[in-house]
């Protein structure tokens, strides 16, 4: 209800004008005009007033590192899951890839970390760090997919080692980054990927699930999460070897189990959808020599006084 029930007072053209670019825009994985206006003229500044979710602490390492932060970028995406019939009655044991629950997932990732580029290039950036991700379902279903990363854009102090290849993205926090570059490495890109299977089980394990046998390790589901992870993994690899690197840094890999039930001709079957998630950093060993400089080796002190 408006408040002090007030109506509203209703757009202007000019506004809902610049609603419909924003949407048109978005629907082609861009982000609104006024974002990018306004990461253009940071772009064009040389030394830009910054904001950043960065801490005091990889502040410094940034700067210590050859990097200085210009602004706050981030990116987002909702994907609702299409509904399908995926016919849990034709399922008769057995192990399956599901691509249509994993793609909300995909989708919206790639989007998001799509958007976060646009805005570190739009600045004018050589890179992102600090990265903050959320990810997570929303509206009671696991399928629906929230993404929303925050990071800091960052330029090259050192001119030898700025890029013309577009902000090396990752999902590494500041001081990661500068660990990777005091030993010569660079990063890339973010590589990711959910894969999504399907444990039907066997006739003799959904006799288990209905009696009581004691401790029994259920190997059918055991597999599934071996499967999903091997996808992932797979698929991950691949980007890697596609951005030209030679190694990646794996950030978060985590696992969902779901149960479903169907009842047929009296008889229960239970199926369980194993959700695989894997996110990460492409990245090249001796891109470049160490900057500023290698890491050192931890010495401790100690004073023993006067003897």
């Amino acid at each position: 209800m408006p408040l002090f029930g007030k109506r509203p007072e209703a757009p202007s053209e000019d506004e809902l004008q610049a609603a419909s670019v924003d949407l048109e825009r978005i629907q082609r994985g861009g982000i609104p005009l006024g974002a990018e206006q306004r990461l253009k003229q940071i772009g064009a500044s040389s030394s830009p007033l910054f904001s950043s979710d960065l801490s005091a602490k990889e502040y410094a390492i940034a700067q210590a590192s050859g990097l200085m932060p210009v602004a706050q970028i981030m990116g987002s995406s909702v994907v609702q899951h299409g509904w399908q019939n995926y016919g849990w009655a034709s399922y008769r044991g057995g192990i399956m890839e599901m691509p249509s629950f994993a793609e909300p997932w995909n989708l919206s990732r790639r989007r998001s970390f799509d958007r976060l580029r646009q805005e570190a290039q739009f600045a004018g950036a050589d890179g992102v760090i600090g990265i903050e991700m959320t990810a997570k379902a929303f509206l009671g279903e696991p399928n629906n997919v929230e993404y929303v990363v925050f990071g800091t854009a960052v330029r090259e102090t050192t001119p030898a080692l700025r890029t013309r290849s577009g902000p090396r993205m990752c999902a590494l926090s500041g001081q990661d980054v500068d660990k990777l570059r005091r030993i010569g490495a660079e990063t890339l890109g973010v590589i990711g990927h959910t894969s999504v299977v399907c444990v039907a089980l066997s006739p003799w394990a959904n006799q288990q699930m209905r009696a009581w046998w004691g401790n029994q390790e259920m190997v059918e589901v055991t597999e599934g999460v071996y499967a999903a992870r091997r996808l992932a993994m797979d698929e991950v690899q691949r980007q890697g070897r596609e951005a030209g690197a030679n190694d990646m840094v794996i950030s978060t890999l985590t696992h969902r189990i779901d149960h479903h039930e169907f009842e047929a001709n009296g008889y229960a079957q239970h199926f369980f959808i194993v959700s695989m998630h894997v996110l990460g950093t492409a990245i090249r060993l001796g891109a470049h020599e160490p900057h500023p400089a290698p890491l050192g080796v931890p010495v401790m002190s100690i004073n023993l006084g006067d003897q």
